[in-house]
């Protein structure tokens, strides 16, 4: 019962689904991806929080800082903000990488060369252009993975956990800080550089678990799909669902892969200049990308980081005692508030928790700013505590990892990696803005402005701007396949109505399954046996034969056209009787509606169609292109008699 029931947790649920015939799928694998990959978000934490941290410590200040005493606003803001410079860099070269040597190469790159470079001049520096140096380095990783990971989780991710998994990147985040604070915390009051120069030097253990892990790691089948490797694409997804090549739900849900992805090749191909272009192909892509780059920046403007980058002096100076251990509880309530934001991402969706989420912070920044104009006041500092901890509560449950989730899935196939990449490259760009100009604006002395917990009424401003922008504009994806999404934004005419799209994929799935359980029935109260029947009779040496006599190789094979009678249906959440988007293999039907024939177009099928062909003795759904096989065949017989 005990094995049954974890069995359960980790495959896909029974209304999951939609095809007949189809396994279920396991999670695992893609559960590993999330958790492996997730690990270049930890490092991103990890180096966050130690700068944080050792720009605290008294050796440090000695060593690095100017006067020997503390460092000035201009220092703080140059070694605090030139990693978020680097990581807008790095998240813009990102696509040159994933794009062309895969998403998995381009994270084993940065973490393996890049960042172990940075890192290298991180803890060998004594004077503060070597350690900028080595910062703005790893930055350039961290940009890289930034902007790969949650591109590699979305594409590797079944859609019914897709946003939790990709929320593990958020969540490694939080670890991130929450491990470096825990060691700055056991390092800071030693009197030589194992100070700073322990922490900084653990980051080599975390890069080496991350490229290990990534090395057991498959590639995204939608990359082998970009590539035109489709015996690549079908092995990396059943490693991932963990089913045979040839189960019926894998076969469907490459097909609607290669289907979607040579709809946007027929348009032509893909710069970052089509990032900003919107077309059949890629409908409402430039509203997409206004979404992904709005929300990005304003998760930024939501004033985490200050607590993050600046949590220790802000305490000190506010009059808090022991600054280290209240940083430390910070982030661990960060830590522990991202479970309930991963668990619900995928049941009350993206729209919902990102409006309560910035309505909760909202408030919790102005009651900081309120209650910080009691200096000195003991109670007055501890409801301030209080709610800075409900503040990044609120955060790390909501628009921590829901904003990642929704810039990674949001763009179709074709740009998505460049898109991606841009709206990463906004959160580090605002990142870097604002962890530069921060000290300027809090603290106190010639040329700043002094706001001090007044800057909380600026983070609340944009939070409530937050919650405006997610009603107008983000639209309902939970529960959708990245090729669905396309569909709903070319379907949808807003946001405000985007939650609607599911029902009608569900309804429209359930008509099918209901067609298609209703034939079968019958067929068996008829006494006549089902196609179905027959193949699940010898459906091992039907895979025997086909495993060894049918690779996914069209150069094997010559192609079919629509006349051939070929049907495969994609009709599985793409919506296709509305008679928009890719061409249907089932109803025939194209972008231009029903009154242009699909008789009319010629269209090549691709490897995929050829090697589903070739499968069509083991589906019910396919035995129109056996039929039509027969014929030519009987035609051709008659022929030769006759002649």
């Amino acid at each position: 019962m005990k094995v049954h029931w974890i069995r359960n947790v980790f495959t896909e649920p029974e209304h999951a689904i939609t095809v007949p015939g189809a396994q279920r799928q396991s999670i695992a694998m893609s559960l590993a991806v999330g958790i492996i990959a997730a690990l270049g978000g930890f490092i991103y934490g990890y180096d966050t929080g130690i700068v944080n941290s050792i720009s605290e410590m008294k050796y440090v200040r000695y060593e690095f800082a100017g006067n020997k005493i503390a460092f000035t606003a201009k220092e703080q803001s140059i070694i605090t903000a030139i990693l978020s410079l680097g990581t807008f860099f790095g998240a813009l070269s990102a696509p040159l990488l994933s794009d062309t040597f895969g998403r998995r190469f381009a994270i084993l790159i940065s973490n393996f060369i890049i960042f172990i470079i940075g890192n290298i001049c991180q803890i060998s520096s004594t004077t503060i252009p070597l350690l900028c140096a080595g910062r703005f380095i790893t930055g350039i990783s961290v940009g890289i993975i930034s902007a790969v990971v949650p591109l590699y989780q979305a594409e590797a991710s079944p859609k019914f956990v897709r946003g939790a998994i990709i929320s593990t990147y958020q969540w490694a985040i939080t670890w991130g800080l929450l491990i470096s604070s825990a060691v700055s915390q056991g390092t800071h009051s030693i009197d030589t550089s194992a100070s700073y120069r322990v922490p900084i030097g653990l980051q080599f253990l975390w890069s080496l678990i991350l490229g290990g892990g990534m090395l057991c790691l498959p590639e995204s089948p939608r990359f082998y799909i970009r590539k035109d490797d489709l015996n690549a694409a079908a092995h990396s997804l059943s490693r991932l669902r963990r089913v045979p090549s040839n189960d019926p739900g894998l076969i469907e849900e490459l097909v609607e892969m290669k289907a979607s992805h040579d709809y946007e090749l027929s348009f032509g191909s893909h710069s970052f200049n089509d990032c900003f272009k919107s077309d059949k192909a890629r409908p409402h892509q430039l509203k997409r990308l206004f979404t992904g780059v709005i929300l990005q920046g304003l998760q930024q403007c939501s004033g985490i980081n200050f607590i993050f980058y600046y949590g220790v002096n802000f305490f000190t100076k506010s009059g808090v005692s022991k600054s280290y251990i209240i940083s430390l509880v910070t982030y661990a309530v960060n830590v522990a508030f991202t479970i309930p934001g991963i668990m619900l991402v995928e049941t009350i969706g993206r729209r919902k928790i990102l409006i309560i989420g910035g309505l909760l912070m909202g408030v919790a920044n102005f009651i900081i700013a309120i209650v910080g104009v009691c200096t000195n006041s003991v109670i007055a500092n501890k409801v301030m505590i209080a709610f800075v901890c409900m503040f990044i509560a609120s955060f790390a449950a909501t628009w921590g990892p829901v904003a990642w989730v929704v810039t990674g899935e949001i763009y179709s196939l074709g740009v998505r990696g460049k898109s991606v990449a841009i709206t990463a490259a906004t959160n580090w760009l605002v990142n870097f803005v604002f962890a530069y100009i921060t000290p300027y604006l809090v603290d106190t002395g010639k040329h700043t402005a002094a706001l001090g917990t007044n800057i909380f009424f600026i983070w609340g401003g944009f939070n409530f701007i937050g919650v405006f922008f997610v009603y107008l504009m983000v639209y309902e994806t939970k529960g959708l396949s990245l090729e669905q999404i396309d569909e709903l934004y070319r379907s949808c005419p807003n946001a405000r109505v985007s939650g609607d799209f599911k029902v009608q994929v569900m309804n429209f799935n359930n008509e099918e399954l209901a067609d298609f359980n209703d034939a079968n029935k019958t067929e068996s109260s008829s006494g006549i046996p089902s196609s179905h029947d027959d193949n699940n009779n010898n459906s091992n040496n039907d895979n025997n034969d086909t495993q060894a006599t049918v690779p996914i190789n069209y150069n094997d094979y010559e192609s079919l056209d629509y006349n051939s009678g070929y049907t495969v249906d994609l009709g599985y959440g793409l919506n296709v009787h509305q008679n928009r988007g890719p061409p249907s293999l089932m109803t025939m039907t194209t972008d231009e509606g029903d009154d242009q024939p699909a008789e009319e177009e010629t269209v090549t099928y691709s490897s995929l169609s050829d090697y589903v062909s070739r499968l069509s003795s083991m589906s019910e759904r396919r035995d129109s292109t056996q039929t039509n096989s027969l014929v030519k065949e009987t035609e051709k017989d008659d022929e030769e008699e006759e002649d």
